[in-house]
């Protein structure tokens, strides 16, 4: 593995973490980095649903106008703006529940 990654424009600004000589701080920052990957999707899905709403009410753009930018079908978008989401999250169950699974 000589050859480091090609990275996508957006994520640009992390070339820092994968760049220059191999070193354990390296190591720490990338697995910090990968650890935090669900709060950076999380926060990221929520501006998402912020922008489409706010598009949809305060500039009158359709679901359907808006979805072959975001490369989905109107339906979906329609899920964006409601907070859906795709992907299966695992739920925790509440601290109660948790004591009592043992």
């Amino acid at each position: 593995m000589d050859e480091l990654p090609e990275l996508p424009d957006v994520f640009k600004p992390l070339a820092g973490l994968i760049e220059g000589p191999e070193t354990i701080e390296q190591a720490a920052l990338l697995s910090v980095a990968l650890l935090a990957i669900p709060d950076l999707q999380k926060a990221l899905r929520r501006r998402r649903q912020h922008v489409v709403v706010t598009l949809n009410e305060r500039d009158g753009i359709s679901y359907t106008d808006m979805a072959p930018h975001l490369k989905v079908k109107p339906e979906r978008v329609s899920g964006i703006a409601r907070g859906h989401s795709r992907s299966p999250r695992t739920k925790t169950p509440a601290p109660e529940e948790a004591e009592h699974q043992d």
